[in-house]
């Protein structure tokens, strides 16, 4: 019976100073909180309203809205085709992996998975996928660019065969509201 006392003792005692760290730490901010590191700066040239065209012939293909959310950690995009399709994406940068990291998802239930770096002054990504509907599997790439007059250039390619020849699929330019 005394050790059964014992033991429920520790477990009071263990369990306070249990709930007491967590409540202090509660108070305290993460490590990283706000994302500050200079990695976290590199894609926030995207953010803003834009008009989006194609590079072929600057025909409108859809609006964009860039936003910065969860204290500066994730940039979010809303987006809206000419033609009524729309798509969401997070875009966050990983310190474990030192990558970008894009989700994509459309209006019809599609998601990409997409993972990069910068390459000088573009972020490259890559993404191995299912298409959909022909439910083929494709290595699609996608680049974003800041370019000297303000605007940016998302452009991307697509592969059948694993990823040894690719094809253009979309080239965008992100043009500031004003």
């Amino acid at each position: 019976m005394m050790k059964l006392r014992q033991m429920v003792a520790a477990a009071v005692v263990l369990a306070g100073c249990c709930a007491s760290a967590l409540a202090q730490g509660a108070n305290q901010a993460p490590p990283n909180y706000g994302c500050k590191g200079v990695e976290y700066q590199q894609f926030k040239f995207w953010l803003g309203e834009w008009d989006d065209s194609a590079t072929a012939g600057g025909m409108s293909a859809g609006q964009s809205k860039i936003e910065l959310l969860a204290a500066g950690c994730i940039i979010f995009e809303n987006w809206k085709s000419t033609n009524g399709g729309s798509g969401h994406s997070i875009n966050v940068y990983d310190q474990a992996d030192g990558k970008w990291h894009q989700t994509w998802v459309d209006a019809t239930g599609d998601q990409v998975h997409y993972t990069g770096t910068w390459t000088g002054s573009k972020l490259e990504m890559r993404a191995d996928d299912i298409s959909t509907p022909q439910k083929q599997s494709v290595v699609v790439t996608m680049t974003f660019e800041p370019l000297a007059n303000g605007t940016v250039r998302q452009s991307g390619t697509q592969s059948v065969d694993g990823g040894t020849a690719f094809q253009p699929s979309f080239d965008l330019i992100y043009t500031k509201k004003k």
